[in-house]
C-alpha cells in the first residue's frame, strides 16, 4: 500500500511542477505581450499590455489637429477599446490550459471521481490525526458563534431603527402639541 501512496504522490508532485513550469512560462509571455490596432482612417496606432495599459501611441497623420475635441476623443476611445479587447482576449486563451488542473491531477493520480473540495479529499488524511474530534468541534463551535454575532448584530439593527422611528413620531408629536395661537410668538 505505501508503494502506491508513494507512486501516486510522485506522480501528482511530478504534474503540480510540470503545470509550475507552464505557468511561469505562460506568465513569461504573458509579461512580454502587446497587442496593437490602427484606427480605421490609419490616423492613429496604439499598443497595450497584458493589463490593457497603453504602452504606446502614435499619430500617423496630422488629421487630428483639424478634429473637434470630441471627435478625437470617440477615435481614441475606439481605438484603445479595440486593442485592450484583443489583448484581452489573447490572455483568455492563454490561460485556458490550466482551467482543469485539478481534473488533471486526479486523472493523473488515479483519484478520479473524487471530491473536488480540497477539504472534502483531506477530511480522511485529517480523520486520522489524534485531535481531528477537537479540530471539528472547534469549527462547529466557531460557526456558531459565527451565527450568533450575525444574529446580535440584527437584533441591535432592529432596535436602532425601532428607536430611531419612536424618535420621529415623539418630535412629530412634539410639535403638534404647541398651541396655534402660541406658535407665532415663538417664531418672533
Amino acid at each position: 500500500m505505501a508503494m502506491d501512496f508513494d507512486s501516486i504522490l510522485k506522480d501528482a508532485m511530478s504534474a503540480l511542477h510540470e503545470q509550475r513550469d507552464k505557468m511561469l512560462e505562460a506568465k513569461r509571455e504573458l509579461d512580454a505581450a502587446t497587442a496593437s490596432v490602427t484606427s480605421k482612417d490609419r490616423m492613429v496606432s496604439v499598443t497595450v499590455g497584458p493589463q490593457g495599459q497603453v504602452v504606446s501611441m502614435t499619430f500617423h497623420t496630422r488629421a487630428y489637429q483639424s478634429m473637434a475635441p470630441a471627435e478625437l476623443a470617440a477615435a481614441l476611445v475606439t481605438v484603445l477599446n479595440e486593442a485592450r479587447a484583443r489583448m484581452g482576449s489573447e490572455v483568455i486563451e492563454r490561460i485556458k490550459g490550466f482551467q482543469d488542473f485539478g481534473g488533471h491531477l486526479r486523472s493523473v493520480t488515479g483519484l478520479a471521481g473524487t471530491p473536488v473540495e480540497i477539504d472534502a479529499l483531506l477530511k480522511p488524511l485529517r480523520a486520522m490525526a489524534p485531535a481531528f474530534g477537537q479540530e471539528e468541534a472547534l469549527e462547529e463551535l466557531r460557526a456558531a458563534r459565527q451565527e450568533e454575532f450575525a444574529a446580535e448584530e440584527e437584533e441591535a439593527a432592529r432596535l436602532a431603527s425601532e428607536q430611531k422611528a419612536k424618535q420621529e413620531e415623539f418630535e412629530a408629536e412634539a410639535e403638534s402639541r404647541i398651541p396655534t395661537g402660541k406658535q407665532e410668538e415663538f417664531s418672533g
